[in-house]
């Protein structure tokens, strides 16, 4: 089988997280998440001004390791704009890797701002994010120019969705 990049990008809240762990379970592959990689940063005593460029490089770097030795990996952050994105475009090219993009959208505010103001999610060292922040990442994210499958998160059950995403890479 090719090796694979899959990004799974999207808003905080958006369910990019769930789906990377369903796919980890089922494809046996690494997830390599910003934000658990950047609260280790800040329990290091990282400041946190300096981190989140930082925190993609560590996950570039750990995708990069695992693409030499011949290993699949999935990438779960927001990727908000095209320099994380060219990253995972260019380590593709340089493995020979296919790239799959899978954006996680939340169509239905309501239930978007739901699961923002009740998620735990138990990453040591990191707050969970408020509403007022996804609103603010929602205005500088940028579209996608990538092929890529968009899966609205707030239809469907986590299955369906899983289901879907397995489909689109196969």
């Amino acid at each position: 089988m090719t090796m694979q990049i899959i990004v799974l990008s999207g808003l905080p809240g958006s369910g990019k997280s769930t789906l990377a762990e369903g796919l980890s379970r089922t494809l046996s592959m690494p997830v390599f998440s910003v934000d658990p990689i950047e609260a280790a940063m800040w329990r290091s005593g990282l400041a946190k001004q300096s981190t989140g460029i930082a925190a993609y490089d560590v996950a570039i770097a750990l995708s990069d390791e695992h693409l030499r030795l011949g290993h699949s990996v999935i990438i779960d952050a927001v990727n908000p704009v095209d320099a994380p994105r060219a990253a995972w475009r260019n380590l593709a090219v340089k493995h020979r890797a296919g790239l799959k993009i899978i954006e996680c959208v939340c169509a239905d505010e309501a239930v978007h701002r739901r699961r923002i103001e009740v998620r735990v999610r138990n990453i040591e060292g990191m707050p969970e994010v408020t509403w007022n922040q996804v609103l603010e990442r929602r205005a500088e994210y940028e579209s996608w120019s990538d092929a890529r499958l968009v899966l609205d998160t707030s239809t469907g059950s986590a299955g369906q969705l899983l289901d879907e995403a397995l489909n689109y890479l196969r």
